[in-house]
């Protein structure tokens, strides 16, 4: 059982926070001492405000609070920081000491860079915890999906499973986005672990 798990998604706004805000409160049942984590966070409201509102979490924690709302690397470079690897490896091994589980979102899809040479699939890599893939239910989800799949294997990076994030308007229960599901876990070989429902 690995400790943690690192929530990245396709893309911006495919509900990577909603999934984070589920693990935490289904979670909590288990009575573990829990960390959400996110790492670098751009603009506001934050997802951090986010997650407190929704699942009245109290362990949060972020190694870089940005004021742009925008990709790290372009928030990091307007706001003048620089962002330090070993910032993020330093927190993560104090904070494998002092919680039983940490759920870590990463900012935007797979490939948003942070640094030159340095994406958020490397962030991902680099905390040891395997991949959760959050992907939008709607039309070009296959594509969108299966590259980042693609992209994630080519890091040899753990991937526990991709789900698909509640959204306005979706029908989980719909042919198309059922065939969806099916059609990606087919072509990649990763297993669909179903759908995260809205949060009251």
């Amino acid at each position: 059982m690995p400790q943690g798990i690192f929530i990245t998604g396709t893309g911006t706004d495919v509900g990577k926070s909603y999934t984070s805000a589920f693990f935490l409160s289904f979670l909590k049942g288990t009575k573990a001492k829990l960390l959400y984590y996110k790492p670098i966070q751009c603009g506001s409201p934050s997802d951090i405000a986010f997650i407190k509102k929704k699942t009245k979490h109290k362990y949060t924690a972020s190694s870089y609070n940005l004021k742009t709302p925008s990709s790290p690397h372009f928030a990091l470079a307007k706001e003048r920081v620089k962002f330090e690897k070993n910032t993020i490896k330093k927190f993560l091994t104090q904070a494998k000491k002092q919680y039983d589980f940490i759920v870590m979102e990463g900012a935007g899809g797979v490939r948003v860079p942070i640094t030159n040479g340095f994406d958020m699939a490397d962030l991902a890599k680099l905390s040891g915890f395997p991949v959760l893939l959050v992907a939008y239910p709607g039309l070009g989800t296959i594509n969108h999906t299966l590259l980042s799949i693609d992209y994630l294997k080519s890091k040899k990076i753990k991937i526990l499973g991709f789900i698909f994030s509640w959204a306005e308007g979706a029908d989980f229960g719909s042919e198309m986005v059922l065939d969806s599901a099916r059609t990606i876990e087919r072509i990649s070989g990763i297993r669909f672990c179903g759908a995260v429902p809205k949060l009251s």
